[in-house]
């Protein structure tokens, strides 16, 4: 397996020096070389990941819709490849933070550049989508992505999960449109009230 893989599949914290050289069948001088420490290695990792993750989203999310609208909700479609794979171990960022259990820890900011990605790319769907105001919806829209990684942890069915989000994305975003949409008509002026007339004492 390589480094990679083995910090996926087992934990960072679980993957020690030896294991790594032992899969590599590379001596150790030469992953000081490379990456400096261990911890060079898991940021090359986590880095990497991040790259190719980013890349896939934006690639599959333009492959498979043709509007605004359905960028947003195609999000959750690619997600439900994601979970469906047999290798699927939930989210590597989810994982590392967990495994880390510091927010101050640099691999956790790692994760967490990872995470406003995937939330600024909701912003830009839904600005296309024609919403004014993107928030709070993008970050809303990203805690159902995070819930399906944290939900098919725990349950076997990845594809319900994930088509449960989407439902509960739909049902947000057309909220909000209908919302603006609301908001956006003009409301029918007062009519000022008439003065009481008086009446002269008897």
């Amino acid at each position: 397996m390589t480094a990679a893989e083995l910090f996926y599949t087992e934990g960072i914290r679980a993957v020690g020096i030896n294991r790594l050289l032992e899969e590599a069948q590379a001596p150790i001088m030469s992953l000081y070389r490379i990456f400096g420490s261990k911890e060079g290695l898991v940021e090359e990792f986590l880095m990497d990941k991040d790259k190719r993750v980013r890349a896939r989203f934006e690639r599959e999310v333009e492959r498979i819709a043709d509007t605004p609208r359905e960028r947003v909700l195609a999000v959750f479609d690619v997600l439900g490849q994601v979970v469906a794979d047999p290798k699927y171990r939930g989210c590597t960022f989810i994982n590392v933070s967990v495994e880390m259990a510091d927010p101050e820890h640099r691999f956790v900011g790692i994760a967490v550049a990872h995470k406003e990605f995937m939330r600024e790319a909701f912003c830009r769907y839904l600005a296309e989508a024609g919403l004014r105001e993107t928030e709070p919806l993008a970050t809303q829209l990203l805690m159902l992505v995070d819930g399906v990684f944290v939900s098919t942890q725990m349950h076997p069915d990845h594809a319900q999960a994930a088509l449960q989000a989407r439902m509960a994305a739909e049902t947000l975003l057309d909220a909000a449109v209908a919302a603006q949409a609301a908001n956006a008509q003009p409301r029918p002026r007062k009519r000022a009230s008439r003065p009481s007339r008086s009446h002269p004492a008897r």
